[in-house]
């Protein structure tokens, strides 16, 4: 009985104790938390400062650098001193009942704290085995013989000689078109029909490029582009009194295509003005236009692809 009111009493001081040490570290921090508090306020006092972020920003910098400060602290504490030897071997001689009574050494209990230790280091028991292999064979390295390839003369060929005739010399072929699509126009002398003169019904591609390569023409001024009445083809872009033309109410009005001379720098100061169009078609168009205006042969010849004329030949 004496015995274990011994240990309660002894487990009671030591607990005091430890709830002493704990409010001495609580009051220590909040010193030191309280002077740096001080000293911020302090260097605030005796500084300007101009915005308000600023200031936000440094003290929420200076309260993580007391934190981590105090940290750093209670680790260097700990690493020195935090663990009193003397206090463990007392309290664990209370728990295994060795204790002095009338000048006598009890025996210690250790199934006490086997029991306890038990709890954490209980597992099962694994299988022991040999790892390896019973026996090492060593494996002799096979060396293999290359043979030497030797090729036939007979059935080796010579790389292609290329003769002048044989090389297809690559044009402009923008510019080649343009000047084709020009010299129709010259030929023709006349003015003719814009669709019947862009439109291949052969082939609704060359029909866009037909209608890409005039309008480096008429860009250039080289060709205009006007809508005719065709009751009167010869009527011009103005009236008798040098107003622009309107075409009546239900005239057959036809887009035309013709020549004229390149427009000279005292064209333009004269007041002679550039006009931009975008012409739209897409296949149902193309098919439509053909109905229209029974387009059964095509003003431009039909040009044969790049690949089947150069078939055969390298370029330079």
């Amino acid at each position: 009985m004496d015995q274990n009111r011994m240990e309660v009493d002894q487990s009671r001081v030591l607990d005091e104790k430890e709830e002493a040490k704990k409010r001495e570290e609580k009051e220590r921090i909040k010193l030191e938390k309280r002077q740096v508090r001080q000293g911020y306020r302090s260097l605030i006092a005796t500084t300007e400062v101009f915005g308000t972020n600023e200031a936000t920003m440094d003290a929420r910098v200076l309260v993580n650098a007391a934190d981590l400060g105090v940290q750093k602290a209670k680790q260097l504490r700990m690493g020195q001193g935090g663990f009193d030897e003397n206090e463990y071997v007392t309290r664990l001689i209370s728990k295994m009942g060795g204790h002095e009574i009338d000048n006598e050494q009890q025996a210690m209990d250790w199934t006490k704290v086997g029991k306890i230790a038990m709890k954490w280091s209980r597992k099962v028991p694994t299988m022991d085995f040999m790892l390896g292999p019973m026996a090492v064979e060593h494996k002799t390295r096979t060396m293999a013989q290359r043979t030497r390839v030797v090729r036939d003369p007979k059935a080796m060929r010579k790389p292609q000689e290329l003769r002048e005739e044989d090389i297809a010399r690559q044009e402009n072929e923008t510019t080649k078109n343009v000047m084709q699509v020009n010299n129709i126009l010259e030929e023709l002398n006349r003015k003719v029909n814009l669709f019947e003169l862009v439109i291949n019904p052969e082939s609704f591609g060359q029909t866009v490029e037909n209608i890409f390569y005039l309008s480096f023409l008429v860009r250039d001024g080289k060709a205009s582009i006007l809508e005719v009445d065709m009751a009167d083809p010869n009527l011009g872009d103005v009236d008798e009194d040098g107003e622009p033309w309107v075409p009546a109410e239900g005239a057959n009005v036809q887009p035309m295509v013709e020549l004229t001379e390149v427009p000279t720098a005292e064209d333009y100061q004269g007041g002679l003005l550039k006009k931009q169009m975008v012409l739209e078609i897409d296949m149902a168009t193309w098919r439509h236009l053909i109905e229209v205006y029974d387009i059964r042969r095509t003003l431009i010849p039909t040009r044969v692809s790049r690949e089947a004329q150069e078939k055969g030949k390298w370029y330079g």
